[in-house]
C-alpha cells in the first residue's frame, strides 16, 4: 500500500493558545538555566546528546554499518528474539572490533523508514520556536484510534516556508524498547532517525528514493526541511494501482530527479557521517541519563551555579522591597482619586449587559434584501416568501430554477443557498440566509442556556 504525506495536505490541527503558551514560557525560563543545572532538572536536551556523538550506525536489510568506519556486521535473529535486541547484539560485535574497542561511545542508531509514520499539519502563521510545542499538544490525537504515546521529530525551519508541515512519529514504546535493548549490551543509544533523512543537503532541495528488501520510500526535501514522505510495501508492486501511482509521484519530481539508495554501499557513498540536528528521536531515558564520571563535576556545577542565580534572584526583590514602601504610601491616594472613574466604568458596563440583547439583536435588512430578490428574480414572479432569524424562504414558477439558484448564489448578500424541496415542473423551493445575519452568535452571547 501507498502511504504518506506531502504538505500541500489539507490535515489540519487546532491547538490550545494557553497550552501553547504556557509551553512556550517553560522553554524559555529552560533555556535560561545555565547547563549543568538544566540537564539537573528536566536531563540533557536533545542537542547535548548530539554534541557527544561519536558512532553512527546504519541498518540496512539485515546489515548493521557503522559510518565511521564503513564496517558492518549481519544482524542474526535467534528463536524468540526482537530485532532491536539482534540490532543490539550486532552494535556491540561491531564497536568491539573497533580500534580501541570502545563500547562507551553515545551512538545514534540509523532506521529504515517503516519503524515511523508521517503526518502532513496545516498551522497557520505558527512560529518557529513555538512548531514543535504546538505538535507535541496534539500528539494524542494526531492517529485517530491510536493510544500509545507517540514520539515527535520536525525541522522547525519548516515553519519559514510556510503553514505546511511534515512530522514523523515513532511509538514511544519501541523507542524505550530500542535504548533498553542497547543498554543490555552496555551501550548508550542517544538518538534514533530516519536513515533516509541524514542524506539530505541543508543547502539545497533534494530528493531520494529509499529501498531495501520490504519497502521504497520517496522523500523531498527543501534546505533540510521534510516536504513529501511517501513509502510503499514492495509487495504492493504487484498491483497495478499502487505501481502507477508510485511511478507517477516519482515523474512529479522530475525536475529536481531522486537519488537512488537501496544498499548499504550507496548509504556509505551519500550519508552526512556527523549527522545533523533535526529529525531526532530521543529516547526518554537517554534524555534522563547523565554519564557516571560526569556527574561530580556536574553537581558541583550546579551547585555553584545555584548559589549564583540564588543571589542574582535576591537583588530584584531587595530593589522592589524598596519600591514597594514608596508606591504603598500614595496607592491610596491613587484609589481615592480612580473612585469616581470606576463608579462611571460600572455604570457603563450594567448598561451595555442591561440593553445589549436589543441594541445588539441581528438587523435582517429586509428592505436591501427584497430589492436585491426582486433584481434577481425580475420578470419572475415570487408565490411565497418567509423570513425568519435571517433564513430566507421563497417559492415560485419558473421555466429555469437552476439559474435562480444560481444568480442567488453569486451574490454576496446571500449564503447557503438551496433547493429544499424538489422542483416540480416549473414550481421550485429555495432556501437561503442572509450573509449579513448571525443570529447563532447573538443567541450565545446573550442567551447561553436558550
Amino acid at each position: 500500500m501507498l502511504c504518506g504525506c506531502d504538505a500541500e495536505a489539507n490535515g489540519k490541527i487546532l491547538m490550545t493558545g494557553s497550552a501553547l503558551n504556557k509551553s512556550h514560557w517553560q522553554h524559555k525560563l529552560l533555556a535560561a538555566i545555565p547547563a549543568p543545572l538544566r540537564i539537573l532538572l528536566q536531563g540533557a536536551s536533545g542537542y547535548d546528546l548530539i554534541k557527544n556523538i561519536d558512532s553512527t550506525l546504519l541498518v540496512h536489510n539485515n546489515k548493521l554499518v557503522h559510518l565511521q568506519s564503513a564496517n558492518s556486521a549481519d544482524i542474526q535473529t535467534s528463536d524468540n528474539e526482537a530485532r532491536p535486541a539482534a540490532i543490539a547484539r550486532a552494535a556491540r560485535s561491531l564497536l568491539e572490533n573497533q580500534p580501541g574497542g570502545d563500547r562507551d561511545s553515545s551512538l545514534i542508531l540509523l532506521l529504515p523508514s517503516k519503524e515511523f509514520v508521517a503526518t502532513s499539519i496545516h498551522l497557520p502563521g505558527i512560529a518557529k520556536e513555538n512548531l514543535t510545542a504546538a505538535l507535541q499538544i496534539q500528539s494524542s490525537s494526531v492517529i485517530p484510534s491510536f493510544e500509545e504515546e507517540l514520539s515527535l521529530a520536525v525541522n522547525p525551519e519548516s515553519a519559514d516556508q510556510g503553514d505546511d508541515h511534515i512530522a514523523l512519529w515513532m511509538i514511544e514504546s519501541r523507542l524505550t524498547h530500542y535504548f533498553s535493548a542497547f543498554e543490555a549490551q552496555g551501550l548508550f543509544l542517544a538518538a534514533i532517525k530516519p536513515r533516509l533523512l541524514q542524506l539530505a543537503n541543508l543547502t539545497e532541495s533534494k530528493s531520494f528514493i529509499d529501498g531495501d528488501g520490504d519497502s521504497l520510500t520517496l522523500a523531498s526535501l527543501e534546505k533540510g526541511v521534510l516536504r513529501q514522505w511517501l513509502m510503499l510495501n514492495k509487495i504492493d508492486l504487484g498491483q497495478e494501482e499502487f505501481q502507477q501511482q508510485w511511478k507517477q509521484s516519482i515523474a512529479a519530481e522530475s525536475a529536481n530527479k531522486p537519488t537512488e539508495v537501496n544498499s548499504a554501499d550507496t548509504y556509505l557513498e551519500h550519508t552526512d557521517k556527523n549527522g545533523k540536528e533535526h529529525y531526532f528521536f530521543f529516547p526518554p531515558q537517554a534524555l534522563k541519563a547523565s554519564h557516571k564520571d560526569e556527574k561530580g563535576k556536574r553537581l558541583i556545577a550546579a551547585g555553584a551555579a545555584f548559589v549564583v542565580l540564588l543571589f542574582i534572584g535576591a537583588i530584584p526583590f531587595l530593589l522592589q522591597s524598596l519600591e514597594f514602601r514608596s508606591l504603598q504610601s500614595s496607592l491610596q491616594s491613587q484609589r481615592e482619586m480612580a473612585s469616581e472613574a470606576r463608579a462611571d466604568q460600572s455604570i457603563v458596563v450594567n448598561f451595555e449587559n442591561e440593553w445589549g440583547p436589543l441594541s445588539e439583536f441581528p438587523e435582517q435588512q429586509i428592505r436591501a434584501a427584497m430589492f436585491t430578490l426582486q433584481n434577481i428574480l425580475s420578470p419572475e414572479v415570487l408565490n411565497s416568501l418567509e423570513v425568519s432569524e435571517g433564513l430566507i424562504k421563497i417559492q415560485g414558477n419558473s421555466d429555469d430554477p437552476q439559474a435562480i439558484l444560481q444568480k442567488l448564489e453569486m451574490d454576496p448578500m446571500f449564503t447557503e443557498v438551496v433547493f429544499s424541496r424538489a422542483t416540480n415542473n416549473s414550481r421550485y423551493y429555495i432556501d437561503l440566509r442572509l450573509s449579513t445575519v448571525n443570529f447563532e452568535s447573538y443567541m450565545v452571547r446573550y442567551f447561553p442556556d436558550a
